[in-house]
């Protein structure tokens, strides 16, 4: 079974779980809840698919979850793009440079261990609330994942495969182009990948501080004031849907960018 009929397998067996303990939950779960200063009541603590297929018809059709899925892709496009080209430039230079090493990794562990709504606030009075702040955070995430990357793909490049291109005559950018660069790739696209889950995460926490709309964070964020579950479940179901279509992308894209592996085997 390939792993794309896997996935599909578990996702389906998730969603018969959650549809059967949604329906033994039905009139068995309090529909009432404390919430501050008061209760609330009428709360599906465990919507049913009826719910859930009712409450996604409406965000559908009227373009709130499509206009908010749109923004929110955009933005962690646009932080993941600038934050790998760094972060990987970067990470190429300090695995071939010793000395840059030495400078940079007190720096990169910082922002590596730094948690984002540690650095919102921040970026928040540097950038404002508008869209600097929410892409440039997703960068600095996404950079020290891909640095990190590309540093040890270029560090742990076999040195029997530098000695051969160096007697075969490649020097300089040229062997680093053609040996170093290939043999690195895999290192680099492993981080690339977990680097484009963090930046979901990221966007979801800079959009609850900042709840506007559209995007998926205000949606969570106005399911959680009031509360609305099914909303809630639809957002956090989209976000999920958008880290395995960005995770399949990538995989997609390596696929084609190391057709050359293959070959070799």
């Amino acid at each position: 079974m390939t792993r794309a009929k896997r996935a599909v397998v578990a996702l389906c067996a998730a969603a018969a779980l959650y549809v059967a303990l949604a329906e033994v939950g039905k009139g068995r779960l309090p529909d009432r809840i404390w919430m501050g200063a008061h209760y609330i009541d009428n709360i599906q603590l465990l919507p049913t698919w009826r719910s859930l297929f009712e409450e996604g018809t409406f965000l559908v059709e009227s373009n709130i979850l499509v206009d908010s899925a749109l923004v929110s892709t955009r933005r962690v496009a646009i932080g993941l793009a600038i934050g790998s080209l760094v972060g990987i430039a970067l990470g190429l230079l300090t695995g071939a440079a010793a000395r840059l090493e030495t400078l940079a990794e007190p720096w990169v562990l910082f922002f590596r261990f730094t948690p984002a709504l540690a650095l919102l606030p921040l970026y928040v009075v540097w950038f404002g609330y508008g869209e600097a702040s929410k892409v440039l955070l997703i960068a600095t995430n996404v950079a020290a994942v891909t640095l990190l990357g590309a540093h040890e793909g270029v560090r742990r490049v076999p040195r029997v495969y530098l000695e051969a291109a160096t007697v075969l005559g490649a020097r300089g950018f040229f062997r680093f182009r053609k040996v170093v660069l290939p043999a690195a790739f895999p290192a680099i696209f492993a981080s690339v990948r977990v680097a484009a889950g963090l930046a979901w995460v990221t966007i979801v926490v800079a959009e609850l501080i900042d709840a506007r709309m559209p995007s998926l964070g205000y949606l969570l964020a106005l399911s959680g004031a009031y509360p609305r579950v099914p909303t809630m479940l639809i957002a956090i179901a989209a976000v999920g849907a958008m880290v395995l279509l960005f995770d399949g992308l990538a995989l997609l894209l390596h696929a084609r960018a190391t057709r050359w592996m293959r070959r070799a085997a």
